[in-house]
């Protein structure tokens, strides 16, 4: 592995987990329909003229694209957005931790993969580290929680099941479309209805655009183009240089590079409560998804991008 890959493989989920951190200055002028609208509109911007480089999309892969652009794009940055008006940033991040096992699990219940004893012992041990995290056991700790507390856990918590089925739509696209087209398409199809919801209030007060702070422009453009349009090229790279097995157990720093990043930009403190469930949430991730990380490496050199869902790296 040459340096350039490696300092790509720190610098992917790095940057990614900087849509934290943009996202949460965005949010100082913006509100969550109006920002991501901006950015995503942004994104396609680069992304539109790239299309002709990938397959054209047949009729029947319309109805899975517009599905990933509405769950992934539309709806999870919805969520997400929204739960990092209520909650710590640090705290969105390490309820992020939670998507790889509920996209497993999904993968399970939907697509009928196979899963073994060690798969089902670390979905509920990340899980119980999720439990643990929300200050749901034991109940003494619920009595600290506000109801900005419940509804932004509440949201994010929506927000990974969403996300989670978006990584299993777009690994049905993806066995047709490179990773970067369906990228394309479901920001495309996700875009639309953001634009349509936050048209309306934008339309009663343009002088939101002129009010905006620098540091909320910066975030805006940051999520479209390093954010979004960045992270999506590089995955792939990514993917082509060193297969899906190796590039994906760096994509599990996202959550992290998030929280330490939140805590060191807003001054945020992590309680032990919430770094032990953190810990708990990893060593559930790793255990779930060790065999299937060996597998995609016996399976290489097969096209790896099918294995993971690119909007993954699309935010925090």
């Amino acid at each position: 592995m040459s340096w350039r890959v490696a300092v790509l493989l720190v610098a992917v989920p790095l940057t990614a987990a900087g849509n934290l951190i943009a996202g949460k200055f965005a949010l100082r002028s913006f509100s969550p329909m109006e920002a991501n609208a901006l950015r995503y509109v942004l994104a396609l911007f680069v992304l539109l003229p790239l299309l002709p480089r990938w397959p054209r999309l047949e009729r029947r892969d319309l109805p899975l694209m517009v599905v990933n652009g509405i769950i992934g794009i539309c709806i999870y940055n919805l969520l997400f957005f929204g739960a990092m008006t209520l909650i710590p940033a640090s705290e969105v991040a390490l309820l992020e931790l939670a998507i790889p096992a509920g996209s497993l699990a999904l993968a399970w219940l939907l697509l009928q993969e196979r899963i073994g004893i060690r798969q089902i012992a670390g979905m509920a041990i990340s899980w119980s580290g999720a439990l643990w995290l929300l200050r749901i056991l034991p109940t003494t700790a619920m009595t600290v929680k506000t109801s900005a507390d419940w509804r932004g856990e509440i949201l994010m918590i929506v927000g990974v099941a969403c996300f989670s089925a978006y990584s299993i739509t777009s690994k049905l696209s993806m066995r047709r479309q490179p990773p970067p087209a369906v990228a394309t398409w479901s920001c495309l199809f996700g875009a639309i209805p953001l634009v349509l919801l936050a048209a309306p209030p934008l339309a009663a007060d343009p002088g939101i655009l002129a009010r905006a702070t620098p540091a909320s422009w910066i975030g805006i453009v940051y999520g479209g183009l390093v954010g979004f349009v960045f992270n999506i090229i590089a995955w792939y790279y990514c993917f082509r240089a060193v297969g899906v097995a190796r590039t994906n157990i760096f994509l599990y720093l996202v959550p992290v590079f998030g929280a330490l990043l939140a805590m060191m930009i807003f001054s945020e403190r992590l309680t032990l409560w919430q770094l032990f469930g953190a810990a708990v949430m990893m060593a559930g991730v790793l255990l779930a998804t060790f065999e299937r990380s060996a597998l995609a490496r016996r399976a290489e050199p097969t096209l790896a991008p099918q294995a993971s869902s690119p909007g993954r790296l699309a935010d925090g």
